[in-house]
């Protein structure tokens, strides 16, 4: 009895991994990005790699409503039934916004698990400071938890202005789309 319930988990777990090693990752990706031209926006001038587990997405250029408005070097995009992430690193925003934000982001990740699928978090440490948040999906609401760094603190006081004190003394961003 104890042999069969071994051998039924190793035949699921070998299942469940040829299903993730052989899904196309990239058509996914192709249908992701038909989704996103319906809202104006086009990512263009990507090379894609499927490594397996994961689709890595490199020097793609993202434009919404034709004004280009960021750079990524280097994106990796984990599909698996779970957990589902897309980490991207080395990100360079358009010079059109660099009276509101800082410019370079070093990461940004957003994550999903199968235990909490309604909410899509994100983690963001770039030159703007650190910021931690998550999308409702449901409610379509965004809540974002920012450390402002020392240079935003200085220069974009503007930009600080969206965001409300919270009772730790941090900035926090909350916003319905």
């Amino acid at each position: 009895m104890v042999k069969k319930l071994l051998r039924f988990f190793a035949y699921f777990a070998f299942f469940i991994l040829a299903l993730i090693y052989f899904s196309p990752k990239e058509s996914i990706y192709y249908l992701l990005e038909n989704e996103l031209k319906t809202y104006s926006v086009i990512i263009s001038d990507e090379t894609l790699e499927d490594s397996g587990i994961y689709l890595t997405i490199q020097n793609a250029a993202i434009n919404v409503k034709s004004i280009q408005s960021a750079k990524i070097q280097n994106c990796d995009v984990t599909l698996l039934l779970l957990y589902n992430s897309l980490n991207a690193s080395d990100i360079m925003l358009s010079e059109s916004l660099k009276s509101f934000v800082p410019l370079k982001i070093e990461t940004l990740s957003f994550t999903q698990s199968i235990f909490d699928p309604l909410h899509l978090h994100i983690h963001a440490v770039g030159a703007f400071g650190e910021a931690k948040g998550s999308i409702n999906l449901l409610e379509k609401t965004i809540h974002i938890e920012l450390v402002a760094s020392e240079l935003m603190q200085k220069e974009y006081k503007n930009a600080l202005r969206e965001f409300t004190k919270s009772q730790e003394g941090g900035l926090v961003y909350d916003k319905s789309f």
